[in-house]
C-alpha cells in the first residue's frame, strides 16, 4: 500500500538466492578482493542449476551501475543526458579490450546467440558479426532505464543517492520565467500566483513524469504510437534482439496523454471516472490557497502549462490516433552525482533530486496521490551502494552450473575454464552440488559460498576446505534457509 508502484508491491524479507546475489556483487566489486573466484554449494542439482543462471541475472545489474557511476564521476561535471551513452562506449572502450568489453557488458539474456557462442569457443567474434552493435543498443537502453521508468526500482543509482537526473538549470529558469506571467494574466485563479509556487509545481510533474519513464528514447515511436502496448517492446518475431523481455503484466514506460483507459497516465479525467487524476490532484495541492475553484480551470491551466514546457524544449508533443501523447525530452536533462534526498513527513513517500533542483522541493508538497504531507531533506548519510559503485570494481561475473549431470567432456571444459580464466566469459563463479567436495582440482581459491547449511558437519569441513588452501585464508559465508534443518544446525 505505500510502494507508491503501479500493479507492483513491496516484499519486506528476501529469498536466501537474492541475498546470496547481494554478497557475490559485493565480494566481486570490493577492491581487496585480489582472488575473484567463488564456489556456490548447492545440496540438490536443481537448486545448483536455478542458481547458476539467477547469480549471473542478479548481479549484471550492480556491475552495470558501478561502471556507468564511475563514467560520471570521471566527468567531474554534470554529463548531458543525451550524451551519457556515447561517454560510457568512448570510456570503457578505452578501458578494456574488445573482447573484454563484450564479456563484462552482454547481458545475460543476450548470452544464446550464436555470435556469443562463438565468441565464447574461441576468444573472437564471427566475420560480419552485428553482435557489438546490438550491445551498444542494449546499453542504451540499459542506461536510459536506470534514470527513468527504472530509477526507483532495488538500490539503483538515483535511490542510493549516486546520481540522478536534474533539468539543465539555464532551462529551467527560462521556463519559470516565461510561464509566470502568461498564468497570471489568462487564468483568473492564478492572478496570485509567486515565482515560488510556480516553480515547485513544474518540479514535482516533471518528477512524476520522470520517474514513470516519460522520457523520450530512440526506440519508442512504435509503443507511444500504440499507447503503451508492451508487444511493441518485446521480441517478438526476431525484432529488438538487443531489448530486455516485456510482457502485458511488466512494469513499462509511463507517458501522459489526452486519452483515458491506457497503461500511459491521463490528463484530466473521463466523465465515467469519478475520482481525479493525479495531475487535477497535484494542480489542487499547489493551486487550491490561491482560489478554491482552480480545479475547474484544470484543463486550461495544464494546457498553457504543456504548451509552455514544449515551446521551452522540456515537453515533445505527438498526436496518436485523435489524441495527445506528452513525454519530456532527453535533451533538456543533465546527470548529476550531487544527489538531495527527500521524503515525506506523513506517508515516507521519497524523491530524489540533483542539487540545484534541491530548492524546489524543500517543503513541497508530497507527490505521492492524495497524501496532504510535505517533502523535508533527508539527513545526509553514508550509503554503502554509493561508496560500492564509486570505488568497487567493474567484474563480471560468469556463473556455471557444476553438477552430476553434465557429461565428462563438458564437465572438463567449465572445470578448466574455472582453474585457467584465459578466455572472456570463462567462470568465475561455479554453482555446484557436492560432486565438488573433493577429488576436483578447481586451483587456488579464497572465496565459499554455501546457499544452505550442508546436511552434515562433515560435508561442512569438506566444502569450506575448498578454499584458503595457499595462505589459510578464506572467505566462507553460509546461509541457513527457514527451514528445520538449517534453523537447527544454524542455531
Amino acid at each position: 500500500p505505500s510502494c507508491g508502484g503501479h500493479n507492483s508491491l513491496t516484499i519486506l524479507g528476501s529469498r536466501a538466492a537474492s541475498l546470496t546475489s547481494v554478497m557475490i556483487s559485493q565480494l566481486f566489486s570490493s577492491p581487496f578482493n585480489e582472488d575473484k573466484k567463488l564456489l556456490a554449494f548447492s545440496d540438490s542439482v536443481q537448486d545448483a542449476s536455478h542458481r547458476s543462471g539467477f547469480f549471473s541475472a542478479r548481479t549484471y545489474t550492480f556491475n552495470l551501475r558501478s561502471a556507468i557511476q564511475k563514467t560520471i564521476l570521471a566527468a567531474d561535471r554534470p554529463v548531458p543526458f543525451e550524451r551519457l551513452t556515447n561517454r560510457f562506449l568512448d570510456d570503457w572502450r578505452q578501458r578494456l579490450k574488445p573482447e573484454l568489453f563484450l564479456a563484462t557488458f552482454l547481458p545475460p539474456d543476450m548470452d544464446w546467440l550464436e555470435d556469443y557462442e562463438a565468441f565464447r569457443a574461441n576468444g573472437k567474434l564471427p566475420e560480419g558479426s552485428d553482435l557489438m552493435s546490438l550491445l551498444d543498443r542494449r546499453l542504451a537502453w540499459e542506461i536510459w532505464s536506470e534514470y527513468t521508468f527504472d530509477c526507483r526500482i532495488g538500490r539503483t543509482l538515483e535511490k542510493t543517492g549516486s546520481s540522478t537526473l536534474e533539468v539543465k538549470p539555464d532551462l529551467w529558469q527560462r521556463t519559470v520565467e516565461t510561464l509566470l506571467p502568461q498564468l497570471r494574466e489568462k487564468i483568473g485563479p492564478l492572478r496570485g500566483l509567486d515565482q515560488s509556487a510556480l516553480t515547485g509545481f513544474l518540479a514535482g510533474l516533471i518528477q512524476n513524469l520522470k520517474n514513470r519513464g516519460a522520457v523520450d528514447e530512440s526506440n519508442l515511436a512504435p509503443y507511444i504510437e500504440s499507447f503503451g502496448d508492451t508487444w511493441q517492446l518485446g521480441k517478438q518475431r526476431g525484432r529488438a534482439l538487443w531489448r530486455p523481455n516485456f510482457s502485458h503484466a511488466s512494469r513499462s514506460p509511463v507517458f501522459l496523454t489526452s486519452r483515458g483507459g491506457e497503461r500511459f497516465q491521463t490528463l484530466i479525467r473521463q466523465s465515467s471516472n469519478p475520482m481525479p487524476t493525479w495531475y487535477e490532484d497535484w494542480l489542487e495541492k499547489y493551486f487550491y490557497g490561491l482560489d478554491p475553484t482552480v480545479a475547474d480551470s484544470a484543463q486550461a491551466i495544464y494546457e498553457l502549462v504543456l504548451a509552455g514546457l514544449k515551446e521551452s524544449g522540456l515537453l515533445f508533443e505527438r498526436n496518436v490516433k485523435g489524441a495527445r501523447v506528452w513525454g519530456l525530452e532527453p535533451a533538456a536533462f543533465q546527470v548529476t552525482s550531487s544527489v538531495v534526498q527527500f521524503r515525506c513527513k506523513y506517508c515516507s513517500f521519497s524523491v530524489s533530486v540533483g542539487a540545484d533542483d534541491a530548492a524546489a522541493f524543500e517543503d513541497n508538497h508530497c507527490m505521492r496521490y492524495k497524501c496532504d504531507g510535505h517533502f523535508q531533506r533527508a539527513a545526509d548519510a553514508d550509503d554503502y551502494y554509493r561508496r560500492l559503485y564509486a570505488s568497487g570494481d567493474v567484474r563480471r561475473i560468469f556463473s556455471a552450473e557444476h553438477t552430476g549431470l553434465l557429461d565428462r567432456e563438458t564437465r572438463e571444459r567449465v572445470e578448466d575454464g574455472f582453474r585457467k580464466n584465459d578466455l572472456p566469459g570463462d567462470p568465475n563463479l561455479l554453482s555446484c552440488t557436492p560432486t565438488l567436495e573433493m577429488g576436483i582440482n578447481i586451483g587456488d581459491l579464497s572465496s565459499i559460498a554455501l546457499c544452505s547449511v550442508p546436511p552434515k558437519p562433515s560435508n561442512y569441513l569438506q566444502r569450506v576446505g575448498r578454499s584458503g588452501r595457499v595462505n589459510g585464508n578464506s572467505f566462507v559465508l553460509t546461509v541457513a534457509n527457514a527451514r528445520p534443518h538449517d534453523l537447527f544446525f544454524y542455531f
